[in-house]
């Protein structure tokens, strides 16, 4: 299991450890070497901590953000996706440097000319999670390649294309999903069906 610590400027023997405990993530406090406080965060609390705590840093010293962004020759246009480098200078700063959202609208005369939407969206302004928040300076973020479509799943996209000629397994798929019709089953649920059924012919 790996352990992070940080151990503080002034005395050595306080610190926090951070390591993976079941499917949270576990903070525990020490004060001169001896344990004090246990704190368990889902995942997605933990990066939101992280991220508060890397902006914090970066308004101290500057940070790294802007060095760790790769630069790219195009500007970002709307509906790229995109990583906030600088947010407002004077409210709530640096609470949204590194969040990656989507660019909504650009109004290059503003001193806060990108309006950048996280997650859906749908939530109010300056919720970091769905919301939306106007920023200095954004820059793309480049989309890995898609992964390449295993057989079945390209032979489960072909199904509910029309065919000519349909595969065996996209049989077994349609025929499993009519066996499991009204019942409460899952998209794996249907593969596994599938799979059992394709053994036995």
């Amino acid at each position: 299991m790996t352990e992070h610590r940080i151990t503080c400027n002034q005395d050595s023997s306080d610190y926090v450890t951070a390591d993976r405990q079941g499917g949270e993530v576990r903070l525990r406090g020490y004060c001169s070497g001896e344990f004090e406080v246990s704190v368990y965060a889902s995942s997605e609390d933990a990066r939101t901590f992280a991220r508060d705590i890397l902006a914090l840093a970066d308004r101290i010293d500057g940070g790294e953000v802007a060095k760790a962004v790769e630069t790219s020759t195009r500007t970002p246009q709307v509906g790229d996706k995109v990583r906030v480098v600088k947010d407002s200078s004077t409210f709530r700063s640096g609470q949204y440097v590194g969040l990656v959202g989507t660019l909504e609208s650009v109004r290059p005369d503003d001193i806060l000319p990108n309006l950048v939407y996280f997650g859906d969206g749908s939530a109010a302004h300056g919720d970091k999670d769905n919301g939306r928040w106007y920023c200095a300076e954004v820059a793309l973020v480049d989309e890995p390649a898609p992964e390449p479509l295993a057989d079945w799943e390209r032979d489960l996209l072909e199904a509910s294309e029309p065919a000519p000629a349909r595969s065996s397994r996209a049989r077994f798929v349609e025929e499993a999903k009519e066996l499991l019709s009204g019942m409460p089953s899952s998209v794996d649920d249907v593969i596994q069906l599938a799979e059992w059924l394709a053994a036995g012919e």
